[in-house]
């Protein structure tokens, strides 16, 4: 194959998620770095340990130029973090939580407790998360990660050599694309044979600008279940 080929045969579109730089909107069911704003009729804000989880983003998917088949049945998704050092592989609810929303409709604010503001320093945040509006741009050919080639592809030795030199995956926070590999390839624990065989849906990564800073310039990435698991949601942890 050449590059052109596989350029072709791999490149997957993202929606990369761009974090403060614009005037902050009053509509609080748009996205947010930093806040939640809104919830579930009955939900209660999130707790770990007894103590408040830290409001990490509010993604409002309808504002997305581009949604991956595992989000696309999804019009809101909302991520908090507790205090603590995550590993990966802790189960949704574990330190990290995600809350999924078919539907705009139906949801209400959600009252943050003053505590939720506490830094996250055991992921490596020194200070508070500042709240920034978010805004999408599409990112029309992401691309593989060495790791995440497929077996089936056929790649020349002179191309797998110099592999990072033509493609590498977009490193920031953004929704579907390719997962941007710190390591190895993503495994989903335990031991790569997850229950739920969940699918790569987003990652996120430092956002300096809202002081969201994560131990070794790591990356969170989040897993979708599928078949009768699509309620189950993954997480995933690499560091340089």
């Amino acid at each position: 194959m050449t590059l052109a080929s596989l350029r072709n045969r791999l490149s997957k579109p993202a929606s990369l998620i761009e974090v403060g730089g614009m005037r902050p909107p009053t509509d609080p069911a748009v996205s947010w770095f930093g806040a939640v704003h809104l919830g579930a009729a009955d939900a209660q804000w999130p707790r770990w340990q007894g103590a408040p989880m830290a409001p990490v983003a509010q993604l409002n998917l309808r504002e997305a130029p581009f949604l991956p088949a595992a989000l696309q049945d999804i019009a809101l998704l909302t991520v908090f973090a507790a205090n603590v050092a995550l590993n990966g592989g802790e189960p949704n609810g574990d330190g990290w939580l995600v809350r999924a929303y078919p539907a705009l409709d139906g949801l209400v604010p959600l009252a943050m407790p003053a505590e939720a503001r506490a830094p996250l320093t055991e992921i490596g945040c020194e200070r508070p998360l500042k709240t920034l509006p978010i805004r999408y741009s599409l990112l029309a050919a992401d691309v593989p990660d060495w790791p995440d080639v497929p077996d089936d592809v056929s790649v020349p030795d002179e191309i797998e050599a110099a592999w990072e030199e033509h493609f590498v995956a977009h490193a920031g926070s953004k929704l579907g694309g390719w997962p941007a590999l710190l390591q190895d390839r993503i495994v989903w624990a335990p031991f790569d044979d997850h229950p739920a065989n969940p699918e790569y849906a987003f990652q996120i990564a430092a956002e300096p600008k809202a002081g969201f800073e994560l131990f070794g310039d790591g990356i969170w990435y989040f897993g979708r279940g599928t078949g009768d698991a699509r309620d189950v949601w993954t997480f995933e942890y690499q560091m340089m």
